[in-house]
């Protein structure tokens, strides 16, 4: 079935920068990865309508949104899109609240497919609503920034670096109501993003570009292979990020179990109540792969599993490991080859309960 959402061929010149853009973009989580200056962001600004392109076309569906040939060019507020940007750019003189009904009172009824309740549950705004932008901290207001473009029922979510200037918690819990978006309300999303970590955790394929081209695409591990350099990646892990529900707590040990799906981790004692779901993130780097079960150990989780792909980006290896869930391992390239590990070969997840992290 051909699952092909945007076909767009264009080009544009700003100055003495020449970006000469061809791919189809398929419905799902589609990130543009490469150096600045490579076009990524003048890109996002040609599909929603906010540059117009010197030639070529761009359409979604059987929609054309642009055409040079047929002197096409549809607005931008006609095209269905929501543009998140780096600066949240919240309107200063409206509260929260205001900003979020902007795009949703100007949408009819009949064509509202995002709704107010559901978006201030998702991206937790409920706290923020009666609050000036000026008062938010750059995670609030990129989480206002999104809920305002949803709110408008976009049929396609542009997404500039959201992230970027965003501390660590803030991009785990944001990286976090990114999934759910897209998997909830299967909303396809163009994903701008620098961060290698970021885009192997959430993307299903990748747009690699450089110097004003798409030099790649597919998947992100297969496109992105030969592409990064261990010194650009060596301050990245690979994130497990896993929705779990507290099934039970032992005051005694000081212990809790979470479960996902059939799948039960025991962690340090959390504060929250039987039933109450959360995320866990969980490092790749802090996972241990074993061949054998493993005996006499302090750490309280093995997790048997088989092997489903083993990929290398950076000059790190990562192994994808069946468990019940998918987990990704990361490894050094003498561990395959030690425990000649391969796919479709049993081995044994070994997780600290203390490596697991709550994103809230």
């Amino acid at each position: 079935m051909d699952n092909s959402f945007l076909q767009a061929q264009f080009d544009i010149r700003l100055k003495s920068f020449h970006l000469q853009f061809e791919a189809v973009i398929n419905h799902g989580f589609t990130a543009l990865f490469g150096p600045s200056g490579c076009g990524k962001t003048t890109t996002l600004k040609c599909l929603s309508g906010l540059l117009q392109p010197d030639s070529g076309f761009i359409q979604f569906n059987s929609t054309p949104f642009f055409s040079h040939e047929n002197k096409i060019f549809v607005q931008p507020e006609k095209r269905g899109i929501g543009h998140v940007f780096q600066d949240s750019r919240l309107f200063p003189h409206m509260s929260v609240k205001q900003n979020l009904l902007f795009g949703y009172g100007l949408t009819q009824p009949h064509e509202r497919h995002f709704f107010f309740d559901d978006v201030i549950a998702l991206l937790k705004l409920s706290p923020l609503l009666d609050r000036s932008p000026h008062s938010l901290s750059g995670g609030e207001a990129q989480r206002v920034a999104i809920g305002r473009a949803l709110l408008a029922s976009p049929q396609l979510l542009l997404l500039d670096e959201p992230l970027a200037a965003i501390d660590q918690p803030n991009r785990i819990n944001l990286l976090t109501s990114l999934k759910q978006i897209h998997q909830e309300f299967t909303l396809p999303i163009v994903y701008v993003s620098h961060d290698l970590s970021t885009v192997l955790n959430i993307a299903d394929s990748v747009l690699l570009m450089r110097s004003g081209k798409v030099e790649a695409s597919g998947d992100p591990f297969v496109v992105l292979k030969d592409y990064v350099s261990s010194d650009f990646y060596s301050q990245n892990t690979l994130q497990n990020i896993f929705k779990v529900k507290l099934t039970r707590t032992d005051e005694k040990a000081g212990t809790c179990t979470v479960a996902k799906g059939n799948v039960e981790f025991t962690l340090p004692r959390i504060n929250a109540n039987y039933g109450d779901e959360f995320f866990l993130d969980i490092p790749g780097s802090e996972i241990i792969i074993a061949t054998e079960r493993p005996h006499g150990l302090s750490a309280r989780n093995i997790l048997p599993g088989l092997i489903t792909n083993i990929q290398s980006v950076g000059g790190k290896i990562f192994i994808g490991v069946d468990a019940g869930i998918q987990v990704e391992v990361e490894v050094v390239e003498k561990t395959v080859e030690a425990l000649k590990l391969a796919n479709g070969k049993q081995v044994f997840l070994i997780i600290k309960a203390t490596a697991f992290r709550r994103i809230n």
